[in-house]
């Protein structure tokens, strides 16, 4: 593989990392939780796409998966709703610890309610073969698979539609003002409730998404909830767990490194590509404990 093609490739990956990152981003940025979740949300996503897409609502099976992630998406704002009503609002004020413990729990119960639903056998999305032929689109010199198409423009579209949404609407000013300040928010006639409703359902959308790519290159199987969590945790770190630009960015650095850097390490030392992103994400805290883009924090002891 040349370089010029592991680069591309790496940048292609990396827009799946930083979808994955921003869900993570996210929640944190708004309600200070670190969601561990965020890879069993990839997973169930993957789950739901797969099974709305056996519907076969439509011959056309491009369509019947873009239909399929539509409806998984419509489902995933109830659960959406769910997780923030009845799990995470009740422990708001506690203790940081319990939150990310609930969001531990999170993960398991949507883990096993796929598990429970669709068992451990792998799975393929219905006509997959057709929506991501298994011949490279060749640019050149280049041969990028169909999936990592889908990858970008899927990236495209959330993170434009997030930065229109964040930069340029009222809900956007006011996720902002939440971040900053809740208290001041709210006495300024914000809902804070509802912002980290709307929150959780971006994350969904997103997460669910990423599960669509991450499902349509390895296989939908548990699997993917590793790999989601284990790419999205470093991606968002390494931009900055506040930094919403900085999760693209950040899963963008970390596909770069990992299929080019990693590749090329894993001919001389095996298995080193899986644990670049944590090497990576060791020495980026080294030198900028916030990440590349997370705002600074100096507290006094």
């Amino acid at each position: 593989m040349v370089l010029l093609e592991m680069v591309v490739m790496g940048l292609a990956a990396g827009t799946i990392y930083g979808v994955m990152a921003l869900s993570f981003v996210l929640i944190y940025r708004v309600g200070k939780i670190v969601n561990i979740a965020v890879g069993d949300m990839v997973l169930l996503g993957a789950y739901l796409i797969f099974a709305f897409s056996g519907l076969g609502l439509v011959q056309n099976p491009v369509v019947n998966l873009i239909l399929g992630l539509i409806l998984a998406s419509i489902f995933g704002l109830f659960i959406a709703v769910g997780t923030e009503r009845f799990l995470m609002r009740p422990l708001y004020g506690q203790s940081i610890l319990s939150l990310i413990m609930m969001t531990v729990a999170l993960g398991m119960i949507l883990r096993g309610a796929t598990i429970v639903k669709w068992g451990t056998v792998l799975r393929v999305f219905p006509g997959q073969h057709e929506v991501f032929p298994p011949i490279p689109l060749s640019i050149g010199p280049i041969e990028i698979p169909y999936v990592y198409m889908w990858s970008i423009a899927g990236a495209i579209l959330i993170f434009g539609s997030f930065l229109y949404l964040f930069r340029k609407t009222l809900f956007g000013f006011a996720m902002r003002a939440v971040s900053l300040d809740p208290e001041a928010a709210a006495t300024h006639g914000i809902s804070i409730k509802k912002i980290y409703i709307y929150t959780w359902m971006i994350a969904y959308v997103a997460a669910f998404l990423a599960g669509l790519v991450l499902g349509a290159i390895n296989g939908i199987t548990v699997i993917v909830s590793y790999l989601g969590l284990a790419r999205a945790l470093p991606a968002a770190l390494i931009g900055g767990l506040d930094s919403p630009g900085g999760a693209m960015l950040g899963g963008l650095l970390l596909g770069l490194i990992e299929h080019t850097v990693g590749t090329i390490l894993n001919a001389y030392i095996p298995g080193i590509r899986d644990i670049i992103p944590y090497i990576v994400l060791l020495i980026v805290l080294l030198v900028k404990p916030y990440g590349l883009f997370g705002t600074v924090r100096i507290e006094r002891v």
